[in-house]
């Protein structure tokens, strides 16, 4: 299995609650997830680790720690990026990532396919308007519990461009104040685990 980037001495200080379903998932996606782009530093396991890591400490404030709403951020978190065909804008990726969700659930029934998780990575490329008008006409009552879910991985995803430059990350566009908040955080965590 390939070594994780975020350090065992640094998972090692998370939470608990996070630290546990971070080492769960980002274990499961070195040993099962497989890539279009693996040696990708931009798209690859790096930037999914990373997010996961983002989505899972975003998630057990804003979900106050429902294992549901957490296993829909971590499945959307080691899949989300699995289906690029480039390292560009590639509209279609998520739609791609998550129809190789759903296949690899069916494959192996242990993994229980969430359709939020696919709703969530199948927009994530998309803008909020489209995504959270597809989870509305998707979802019905659930709707705004999976467009939080939505909203929180979008800015875990955004919260590692810091990975494009110093730059790169526009507090202005994230979502949630607790994405704000954690913003130098993600900054020194991109520092710490790219080459």
């Amino acid at each position: 299995m390939k070594n994780m980037v975020i350090s065992p001495k640094l998972v090692r200080a998370l939470p608990p609650e996070v630290g546990t379903w971070f080492r769960r998932w980002a274990e499961f996606m070195y040993q099962h997830v497989e890539f279009g782009l693996p040696e990708s530093k931009i798209h690859g396991m790096g930037h999914c680790e990373r997010v996961l890591l983002y989505a899972l400490m975003l998630g057990v404030e804003e979900f106050d720690g429902d294992e549901k709403a957490l296993e829909v951020l971590a499945h959307a978190a080691v899949f989300h990026d699995s289906r690029r065909e480039e390292e560009g804008r590639d509209t279609g990726h998520g739609a791609r990532a998550a129809e190789y969700y759903e296949e690899y659930c069916k494959e192996h029934p242990e993994l229980v396919y969430r359709p939020e998780a696919a709703c969530v990575m199948r927009y994530h490329d998309r803008n909020d308007q489209l995504g959270e008008t597809a989870i509305t006409e998707a979802f019905g009552h659930d709707a705004p519990l999976v467009c939080a879910l939505y909203r929180v991985f979008k800015d875990a995803d955004a919260l590692d461009r810091w990975r494009l430059g110093p730059r790169a990350l526009n507090l202005n566009y994230l979502r949630t104040d607790r994405a704000a908040a954690l913003a130098g955080f993600s900054r020194k965590m991109v520092a710490l685990t790219t080459v």
